[in-house]
C-alpha cells in the first residue's frame, strides 16, 4: 500500500481530539502503547459480532474487507461497487482529505445512498456521535446521492421469543442534523491533526483529566512514567482529579509536599498521612462495630453473571444480567471450605441457581459479600422471577453484609491500595500468595467472556477446564473477603 493513501482513520481521529499527543505517538510510535488487556479484547470482539449479525438487517451485501487485501484495494473495490450500484456493502471504504473510513452497512435504497454504523451498545454516547459525524464528513465529500446516517444499537426493550429477530433486536437513529452541525468540526479536527503529523515534533501536552476523557489512553505508561512513585499524589484516591492536576502542575508530585491545613476532607487527610507515612490507617471503633455485628454463623459470598449482548434465552433481552456462578467460602476448625454452584450455559435455569444458592447459605446467619449491589439485584430479579421464593429469597437479602463500607468509609487504609479500592487491590494486602495475577481468569468481565465461550465448546476436556478456571476465579474473590476480614479482626485485637 502507498503510504501516502491515508494518515488519519476513525481511530487516529478520535485519539486527536482526546488529545493530540496520543493521537501523534499512535502514528509515529505504536510500539509504545501499553498492552491490550483482556478485558479491551473481548470488548472488540463482541463488537465484531455484533456487526456481523447487524448485516442481515440488509442481506445479501458485498464485503469489501473479505474481497480484498489492503485497504488502498478496499477503497477501488468499493468505487467500482457504486458506480454499478451495488444496493448494499459491507465495509465500504472511502477516503478524502486524507481521512479514510470504513462504513459498516452502505445501502442504496433506489435513490439515495444510506450509511448505518453498527455498535455493540444500548445507548448512543458522545463518542459515538463523532465517530459518525466524522463517517458523514467523508461520504458527503466523496459519495454522490448520499443522503442519510444511521446509528445503530441494541434495542433495550427486546425480547427473545422462539427464533432471534434481528430487525426487533436492533434500532436506529439518523444523526445528520447532527453531523451537519459539526462538519466544520470535522474539518478544522482533520486540518490540525494533519498539520501535527507534518510538524513531525511530539505535541507538548502534559497529562491531565483527558487521559481518561472518555477512554483511558493507549499511552499511560509513557506519559505517566514520571508519575511512578510510592509516594505519589496520584495514589490518592476518591478525590477530585482536577485538584490532584492542580497540584501536579504546581509542583506538588508527592504527598508529602502538600501544604499543611488546606482544609481537605477526612477521607484525603488519612490517605495523604497513611501515604506519607507509609503505614496502614486503622479507626478501630468503627471496625470492632463492623466485626459486632457479624453473627456467629457466618460465611463469605460472590456472584458473576453473564450479559449476552445477544440474547440467548427466551424472554431475555440484551445485556440482561444472567447469574451464572456463585461461590461460599467459610472456615471449620481453621480449614478453609469452598461451596459453588456454574449453572451450565446450555439451559436458562436460573430457578436452579436460585435454590442452590438459598440451600447453600441457609445454615448461615450473616453472608459477608464485598459491595453488595450486584448480589442484591441479583436476587430482587430472581424473586420476580420466581415469586414461590420470593420470601427466602428476601431472607438472603437481608443476610446480606457488605464489607466494602470498610473501604468506602475508609475504616481501614493502607498504602498498597494506591486509590484502587477493590477486591484485586486488598489482595495485595491480605497475602502474597493470594491474588488474581495466577489465576486463568483475573476479572469479572473475563470471566463473563470466558463463560460464554462455553455456548459453541463440545470439547469436554476444554469445558471442564473452563469450568474449573471460573470456579478458581470467584473462589479466589471469597477467600480475599474472608482473608481481609480476619485481618481487620487481627488489627483491632492486637
Amino acid at each position: 500500500m502507498k503510504t501516502t493513501f491515508y494518515s488519519i482513520n476513525k481511530t487516529s481521529f478520535l485519539k486527536f481530539d482526546q488529545c493530540p499527543k496520543a493521537f501523534f505517538l499512535h502514528k509515529k510510535s505504536p510500539q509504545l502503547k501499553d498492552p491490550i488487556s483482556k478485558e479491551k479484547q473481548m470488548t472488540f470482539k463482541r463488537g465484531h459480532e455484533v456487526g456481523n449479525l447487524a448485516q442481515h438487517l440488509f442481506p445479501g451485501g458485498i464485503n469489501v474487507s473479505l474481497e480484498t487485501k489492503n485497504l488502498e484495494e478496499a477503497y477501488y473495490l468499493t468505487q467500482q461497487l457504486i458506480e454499478k450500484k451495488q444496493s448494499v456493502i459491507y465495509e465500504a471504504t472511502f477516503v478524502f482529505k486524507q481521512t479514510l473510513v470504513m462504513v459498516d452497512i452502505l445501502n442504496f435504497n433506489g435513490k439515495f445512498w444510506e450509511a448505518y454504523e453498527v455498535k455493540s451498545s444500548l445507548k448512543i454516547s458522545d463518542v459515538y456521535i463523532k465517530d459518525a459525524c466524522l463517517q458523514y464528513y467523508v461520504l458527503k465529500n466523496s459519495l454522490a446521492e448520499f443522503n442519510d446516517f444511521y446509528l445503530v444499537t441494541l434495542n433495550a426493550d427486546y425480547e427473545l421469543k422462539e427464533e432471534l429477530n434481528v430487525m426487533e433486536l436492533f434500532k436506529k437513529r439518523s444523526i445528520r442534523k447532527d453531523a451537519e452541525k459539526n462538519l466544520i468540526f470535522c474539518e478544522s479536527k482533520i486540518e490540525k491533526a494533519l498539520l501535527t503529523l507534518e510538524e513531525n515534533k511530539v505535541p507538548n501536552l502534559p497529562i491531565g483529566k483527558h487521559c481518561f476523557s472518555p477512554y483511558s489512553c493507549d499511552f499511560l505508561g509513557t506519559c505517566w512514567e514520571n508519575t511512578v512513585h510510592k509516594k505519589s499524589i496520584f495514589n490518592i484516591g476518591k478525590t477530585d482529579r482536577e485538584q490532584l492536576f492542580n497540584w501536579y502542575n504546581n509542583g506538588i508530585t508527592t504527598v508529602d509536599k502538600i501544604p499543611e491545613q488546606m482544609g481537605l476532607h477526612k477521607n484525603i487527610q488519612i490517605q495523604i498521612e497513611s501515604i506519607s507515612k507509609e503505614k496502614e490507617y486503622v479507626d478501630e471503633t468503627n471496625i470492632k462495630n463492623f466485626i459486632n455485628s457479624v453473627k456467629t454463623q457466618y460465611c463469605f459470598l460472590d456472584m458473576e453473571v453473564w450479559q449476552a449482548a445477544i440474547p440467548k434465552y427466551y424472554n431475555t433481552k440484551p445485556f440482561e444480567q444472567i447469574p451464572f456462578l456463585y461461590s461460599m467460602c467459610y472456615e471449620i476448625n481453621n480449614e478453609i471450605v469452598f461451596e459453588n454452584y456454574l449453572k451450565p450455559i446450555e439451559s436458562d435455569n436460573r430457578e436452579m441457581f436460585l435454590k442452590q444458592i438459598l440451600l447453600s447459605t441457609a445454615k448461615f446467619e450473616t453472608i459477608i459479600v464485598y459491595d453488595k449491589n450486584l448480589e442484591v439485584n441479583i436476587l430482587n430479579n430472581l424473586k420476580k422471577l420466581f415469586p414461590e421464593y420470593s420470601a427466602k429469597a428476601q431472607e438472603l437479602i437481608f443476610k446480606l453484609t457488605d464489607l466494602s463500607i470498610i473501604i468506602q468509609n475508609f475504616y481501614y487504609y493502607h498504602p498498597k491500595l494506591k486509590s484502587n479500592f477493590s477486591l484485586k487491590a486488598i489482595a495485595e494486602i491480605v497475602s502474597e500468595d493470594s491474588n488474581y495475577n495466577n489465576e486463568a481468569i483475573s476479572s469479572g468481565l473475563v470471566a463473563m467472556n470466558v463463560y460464554e465461550s462455553l455456548w459453541n465448546e463440545s470439547n469436554p476436556i476444554i469445558k471442564e477446564t473452563i469450568y474449573d478456571q471460573l470456579k478458581s476465579y470467584c473462589n479466589m474473590d471469597t477467600l480475599i473477603s474472608l482473608k481481609f476480614f480476619n485481618l481487620l479482626k487481627q488489627k483491632v485485637k492486637d
